[in-house]
């Protein structure tokens, strides 16, 4: 089936051999510069943990239990995979256009930071944060202010060309939130939200929005940093705090950032270095209040130069 089934993710033409319908297709004419192909006999049965990562510079193996098997060799722009039998689709792309592509994207060039990003007004505004932070819930308050989507869970960075600095490639129109934020957001958990996995019940939204084909210029990366005293602001840090930040919410530190070798680690540092030159990183102190959305939003506009100037 290869070349069938053409999708535009992250800046590459995919070219798929598992439906995935959660992407925008991309024109038959397109050049794929990335693939995901299927292969038997990966899956190893003797693994029992719900999760396995084998990851080195050559080789990075994934298998869940629920889903199935995951391999990028000597090429990353390859993705092999190996479903369990009968795992919808849908199951299959939750790990695929997440962790997997992550390390497929960054053996190929591309930093990614484990967050989401939206349009304002033709600047990317980034949000990262730990667990539980909020990153789906502000890109999702952003949306309800008319700002467009670009990527939820997984940022993927390049260097602009002609200007130097970092921009954002639009990933696919969903979002991933709980179902108590679906509801405080007013977005109804209709048939286009599907839990993204049997044991979890947080849901994967599809928002109708047309994706923009072109990278957007990084405006700025927000550390969210949730707070009970009712403080929504954005406190602008400095190069090693915003360089420390970028490490720490980088996707490929859930493996260790040496996990691909040491000319990976100089690429990773180099990404880093440009974008706390070129970028501000801010801690946004976020009120844990639904009812307080709009302050979310209002910070965020003031704090990114000419963002404020550019909302809709």
């Amino acid at each position: 089936m290869a070349d069938a089934l053409k999708y535009r993710v992250f800046g590459h033409i995919l070219a798929s051999d598992v439906p995935l319908r959660v992407l925008q297709p991309a024109p038959a004419e397109a050049v794929v510069t990335l693939r995901v192909k299927l292969r038997a006999g990966m899956i190893r049965p003797e693994l029992t943990d719900s999760v396995t990562f084998d990851i080195t510079p050559e080789r990075q193996f994934f298998q869940w239990q629920a889903v199935g098997a995951f391999l990028i060799e000597d090429d990353p722009s390859i993705i092999w995979v190996e479903p369990n039998p009968g795992a919808p689709a849908q199951l299959v792309a939750q790990p695929l256009l997440g962790i997997v592509i992550s390390v497929a994207l960054e053996r190929l060039g591309t930093f990614c930071l484990h967050g989401g990003a939206v349009d304002v007004g033709g600047s990317a505004a980034i949000f990262v944060g730990d667990k539980g932070a909020g990153k789906s819930t502000t890109v999702s308050a952003l949306l309800d202010a008319e700002h467009r989507l670009l990527t939820d869970d997984l940022v993927a960075l390049t260097a602009d060309a002609g200007t130097g600095g970092p921009v954002v490639h639009p990933a696919f129109a969903a979002v991933k939130l709980w179902p108590d934020s679906l509801n405080a957001l007013s977005m109804d958990p209709d048939q286009t939200a599907q839990t993204i996995h049997p044991s979890i019940t947080k849901l994967q939204k599809t928002i109708e929005v047309d994706l923009p084909t072109r990278p957007v210029p990084a405006g700025g990366i927000f550390v969210l940093a949730p707070n009970r005293d009712g403080r929504t602001e954005a406190v602008r840090l400095d190069r090693s705090e915003a360089l420390s930040a970028l490490f720490c919410f980088a996707f490929i530190s859930r493996f260790g950032t040496t996990s691909l070798g040491k000319s990976h680690m100089a690429g990773l540092m180099q990404h880093c270095g440009n974008i706390v030159r070129t970028t501000p990183v801010y801690t946004l102190h976020v009120a844990r209040d639904f009812a307080r959305m709009s302050d979310l939003v209002e910070a965020i506009t003031r704090a990114v130069p000419g963002m404020e100037h550019k909302q809709k």
